[in-house]
């Protein structure tokens, strides 16, 4: 269900694996690199992060993971069955937009999810600039059509659009389609036990990945096991710097990605006998080109 090798088209993504330690592995005609071992957080990673300076989009990301899995359930259930969890002047107003909606939340919630995965698939599969118009135009008017005519409620678009929205941040699409199929089963425990079958459903998926294994490396490595020292590349990105080991997971003999001492600081200061012989040389070759030249 969840892929337990990478593929990449890009020389620097592999690059970077096979100096952690890894393996790629690249098959005549096809333009596709496999990279293994893999691990759920990499999924999460995309290779601009090491071209810029700051790493604020990272734990944007791991944000957009948790919206996108859990947002429409959590909707459901505290609409369903925890009305009492909702600020009272929030539950007025979500009472007063469900107002003649025949649908149950749960169903209302499949029923958006299913076409904004039409209006997904089909924008995949039509030229670039059209495709792009289709999936956004597409949404705008079909929830604004959808909830004119009393089919669905307001906060239901906004929910299902900001959760559609945060799937994209996602930038392994292997990771981004298994995330967004979760969300369906997720959907049902929610609109059946409320949180309680969110929190089993959890789980359940943290114990499945938990079991993974990737060419005999843990799925959910380093988290479990944890290993803090290589958390520095998984919520946010360290200087480069800071990362001059290679992961556990490699179980290379030689644990360096590169070479030590890579943090920028000033040259180190000569010693002042140093300087005074480097001093008498220059001002000796003046001399001698003086004289030459006269």
């Amino acid at each position: 269900f969840f892929s337990l090798l990478d593929r990449t088209e890009r020389p620097d993504k592999v690059a970077a694996a096979l100096l952690e330690g890894r393996a790629a592995i690249i098959v005549d005609t096809t333009p596709f690199a496999l990279i293994v071992p893999a691990v759920f957080s990499e999924f999460l990673q995309s290779p601009e992060d090491y071209y810029e300076g700051n790493d604020y989009i990272r734990p944007i990301r791991w944000y957009a993971l948790i919206i996108t899995l859990t947002l429409p359930s959590l909707y459901v259930a505290l609409t369903t069955f925890h009305q009492e969890m909702i600020p009272t002047g929030l539950a007025l107003s979500m009472a007063a937009g469900r107002e003649g909606v025949p649908f149950p939340a749960v169903i209302e919630a499949l029923m958006m999810e299913v076409t904004f995965d039409l209006l997904r698939e089909a924008g995949t599969r039509m030229p670039r600039s059209i495709g792009q118009a289709l999936g956004v135009v597409g949404a705008l008017v079909l929830g604004q059509a959808a909830v004119a005519a009393g089919i669905v409620s307001p906060f239901m678009v906004i929910v299902v659009a900001l959760t559609a929205v945060a799937s994209f941040l996602i930038p392994n699409y292997s990771a981004s389609f298994t995330i967004r199929l979760l969300r369906y089963p997720f959907l049902l425990l929610a609109g059946s036990f409320g949180l309680v079958g969110i929190f089993w459903g959890m789980v359940f998926l943290l114990l499945h990945l938990a079991s993974l294994r990737s060419f005999g490396v843990p799925y959910l490595y380093p988290l479990a096991p944890a290993v803090p020292r290589e958390w520095r590349d998984v919520f946010w990105r360290a200087p480069w710097w800071k990362m001059d080991r290679r992961p556990l997971l490699s179980r290379s003999p030689d644990d360096r990605r590169q070479a030590p001492a890579q943090r920028p600081e000033p040259p180190p200061k000569r010693r002042g006998g140093d300087e005074d012989a480097a001093g008498a040389g220059l001002s000796g070759a003046v001399n001698q080109n003086e004289d030459g030249a006269s």
